[in-house]
């Protein structure tokens, strides 16, 4: 996970920008890892419940649901931005993308497809409505500013409730599954002598 993170700071300091190879490699590359490891442990935490714990289902495997739930959580962002980076999904005004001020009928556009062309030959509109999109405002919309921490409430409410959220129920999951409450406890107790 620190190095899908690190990974995410080396896409966001490459100097082309939003949109160029090398950001779009290291987004893909970063959700590609978040996966793998988030769900190997939920498939080690299960492995682990299956043999340690006992009871019904639901309380053997509550760390194996907790972390599943986690790996939900946390993998939401990284997709939601390879979501919104691949398929440029950020509403600006027409002027900022260099088309006219009234490409389309509400003045706004996502970046249009390279290749798009209406019947006419002309080359065809993303409309939109909005400010930027769930992470970042029309500040955002060149795709030049890289930004490490989103601009809108919305991308922080996801960023703090949904990664920041799912880790903290990783940890708790972890610690269930290992049982690392009862061991750090009798181990203190081992440590003070029992009193």
């Amino acid at each position: 996970m620190v190095l899908a993170a690190m990974l995410n700071i080396g896409a966001s300091v490459m100097n082309g920008g939003a949109g160029t190879g090398a950001v779009d490699f290291f987004h893909g590359f970063q959700v590609a890892i978040m996966l793998t490891i988030m769900f190997n442990l939920v498939q080690f935490i299960y492995w682990r419940c299956s043999q340690t714990r006992r009871g019904s289902c639901l309380v053997k495997h509550r760390p194996t649901l907790l972390m599943f739930l986690s790996a939900i959580m946390t993998n939401f962002q990284p997709m939601a931005i390879l979501a919104v980076g691949s398929w440029k999904m950020i509403c600006c005004p027409c002027a900022d993308l260099g088309l006219d001020a009234n490409c389309t009928s509400t003045g706004r556009s996502m970046p249009p497809w390279p290749n798009a062309m209406n019947a006419d030959g002309s080359q065809a509109m993303r409309q939109c409505h909005g400010n930027g999109n769930w992470f970042w405002a029309d500040d955002h919309c060149t795709g030049q500013e890289l930004a490490l921490f989103p601009n809108k409430a919305s991308g922080w409410l996801i960023q703090i409730f949904l990664t920041w959220g799912g880790f903290v129920l990783m940890f708790v999951s972890v610690m269930e599954a290992m049982q690392l409450g009862k061991k750090l406890k009798n181990k203190w107790r081992a440590i003070r002598g029992g009193r």
